[in-house]
């Protein structure tokens, strides 16, 4: 097996490739469509938590919000400048994992994100303090976003390709090994002219499930939870939902 990357150097690796894979100008497409019916007109100020290379970020400005976004990758941040500049979007930008964001952010925002899968890549340890620091800088009454895939589903049926997409340049190759309990995901990138031209990139995968969740935001009196299987809130079936969505209210 290839050598494990701790999650934000893994991201470091992927960062030039991210935004190839992901089809980054139909993915800001498809971020605005989907969070445009939560966004409320007192919503003035968000953050992004894994803001990987801005997609959520840019969408969230062009539906009117002023956007602070925090990523452990200093890489993918480059990316997120480059792509902010470029769609003339205004985004402040932090290097920093979520359970250390600075007190100064206390009670700041209306709206936190954290999309795209982020919390699968943090412990339970440091999955506490990222959601007790989600309470703190959420204003009363601000509503914390986190879409995350439903590991329950993942671990029953184990199946091992993620996704296969093509870039400008390359194919992507996402898949998992199953080691007990454990996840570890791989990308293989390889080139389109040149397949002997490749690059396996491998990390460990922490599977938070809904019962997760909901243990660790009672535990820190966070409990006006909702959890749903997609942005058109539907309700969350952990044997057949794709996706996770956590929706909750600070008091």
């Amino acid at each position: 097996m290839e050598k494990l990357l701790p999650n934000n150097v893994f991201y470091n690796e992927l960062a030039s490739e991210y935004d190839q894979m992901i089809a980054f100008k139909k993915a800001i497409e498809n971020k605005k469509r989907l969070l445009k019916n939560l966004i409320t007109p007192e919503m003035k100020y968000a953050a992004d938590l894994g803001c990987g290379s801005g997609v959520d970020s840019i969408a969230l400005t062009s539906l009117g919000l002023k956007v602070t976004a925090f990523d452990p990758s200093a890489e993918m941040l480059e990316v997120a400048k480059e792509n902010i500049i470029k769609e003339k979007a205004k985004v402040t930008l932090h290097n920093q994992f979520a359970d250390s964001i600075s007190e100064d952010f206390d009670e700041q925002f209306d709206l936190v994100v954290s999309l795209g899968n982020t919390f699968a890549n943090i412990g339970s340890e440091q999955l506490i303090k990222s959601l007790q620091r989600c309470k703190q800088i959420l204003k009363p009454q601000g509503i914390l976003l986190i879409q995350i895939l439903n590991y329950d589903k993942i671990l029953n049926e184990k199946q091992r390709i993620v996704n296969i997409t093509e870039g400008e340049d390359e194919y992507f190759i996402r898949f998992y090994d199953f080691i007990g309990t454990e996840i570890i995901f791989n990308i293989i990138t390889f080139n389109k002219e040149k397949s002997s031209k490749h690059k396996l990139i491998s990390t460990k995968l922490f599977p938070h499930t809904q019962n997760d969740f909901d243990a660790v935001l009672k535990k820190i009196d966070f409990s006006k939870a909702e959890y749903f299987s997609d942005f058109d809130l539907t309700i969350f079936n952990n044997e057949k939902s794709k996706d996770l969505i956590i929706k909750v209210i600070k008091e």
